[in-house]
């Protein structure tokens, strides 16, 4: 892994996997068709301004005096009705910290087109401890996919509808970087693209495969069964999106490809020197400054056979973030390099933050 030098200056921009056998009845849901996203400016929220209430009045009769209360001194109700002004006090609020609205998301682009490719139910989420680009500290090769950490024998389903077009184990295809690798392993060639490029996914370390080539599947229909064939520390769900051909060097992040879940975004961002150069396997954390939330980090893309998205160009991405107001920190050391992002349901938030490599100072021997 290489060595990540930061400076104390911080320039930064804001914006925003065996033959195969029947297969279990599909669980589909309708297809949705891939396009591109813009989105509309949202207006900016009505501000409820708050009211002085006004103390009521309440109107009553006293009841007959008790004269065996020796502390109760009798009222004369000979007049009627008594009106009574009760005093109401109310709390004093301490006020907390103000935000300034979100503005509405600026138009952009996104391609959220795939689901999941576990059922709802299961584990959904992507594993945040080896993202895409990770080398997790240094100690595996950088990672093309992500991973859903699904126990044996979770069904595996289609995350868009295609065609079929390997499927079986890689011991003689070269699928990965090589033969073995992916093991039990299924690609799919989707009806749609992106800029005129074909999009693929693929689903590695399966320990059954219910499809064969050539075969159209439906969105969300069952292709597979989880396992950890191939290299694999244990059962898990591989899973890539390769863009222009059926490889290991295209590759893009599927964190920018998979739909969100609900009131959720995504941050796609840049870490770069002045000069432009990108900063490989920086560390990077993302705190939410208006409400509590989770701890979440990662770390930019390391420097081998990775790619961007065509449109991003990221080194970097989060995702399942929920809507709000974040702060993205590079940190090194005491060094902390800084930026603010919104972050918008079902919206790509990008954010670049520029670096100042650290000045190495060669000690000489005084004359």
């Amino acid at each position: 892994m290489r060595t990540f030098l930061l400076a104390a200056a911080v320039g930064l921009v804001l914006l925003t996997a065996c033959q195969p056998q029947s297969a279990p009845t599909a669980a589909l849901m309708p297809p949705f068709t891939p396009t591109s996203t813009t989105a509309t400016a949202a207006a900016a929220p009505t501000l409820t301004p708050i009211l002085t209430l006004a103390a009521p009045v309440v109107s009553y009769s006293l009841p007959e005096p008790v004269h065996n209360q020796p502390s109760f001194k009798p009222v004369d109700v000979s007049e009627g009705p008594v009106t009574v002004t009760p005093v109401v006090e109310l709390p004093t609020a301490t006020p907390g910290p103000t935000f300034t609205p979100p503005p509405p998301p600026p138009p952009t682009t996104n391609h959220f087109w795939f689901y999941r490719p576990i059922a709802e139910g299961g584990i959904v989420w992507t594993n945040k401890i080896y993202p895409y680009g990770s080398t997790r500290g240094g100690t595996l090769r950088p990672h093309h996919g992500v991973e859903f950490d699904v126990p044996y024998n979770t069904e595996i389903l289609a995350a868009n509808e295609g065609t079929i077009i390997f499927a079986g184990p890689d011991s003689d295809t070269l699928i990965g970087p090589e033969t073995n690798f992916y093991g039990n392993v299924v690609v799919i060639q989707h009806g749609f693209q992106l800029n005129g490029q074909n999009v693929y996914s693929l689903y590695g370390h399966l320990s059954q495969i219910y499809v064969t080539v050539g075969q159209a599947v439906k969105a969300r229909e069952i292709i597979a069964l989880s396992g950890a064939t191939g290299v694999a520390d244990g059962p898990h769900l591989h899973f890539e999106v390769r863009v222009g051909q059926n490889s290991y060097n295209h590759t893009r992040n599927p964190t920018l490809w998979l739909l969100p879940f609900p009131e959720r975004g995504v941050v796609a961002g840049r870490v770069v020197f002045p000069n432009g150069a990108l900063a490989y396997e920086a560390p990077i954390t993302l705190r939410r400054i208006d409400a509590p939330s989770n701890y979440a980090a990662t770390t930019t893309y390391a420097s081998e056979t990775l790619n961007p998205d065509d449109h991003w160009q990221e080194n970097f991405a989060f995702d399942d973030v929920y809507a709000g107001y974040y702060e993205v920190v590079v940190t090194q050391g005491d060094k902390k390099y800084k930026t603010e992002v919104w972050v918008y349901p079902n919206q790509t938030s990008f954010v670049e933050i520029v670096i100042f490599p650290e000045i190495q100072v060669e000690e000489t021997d005084a004359p």
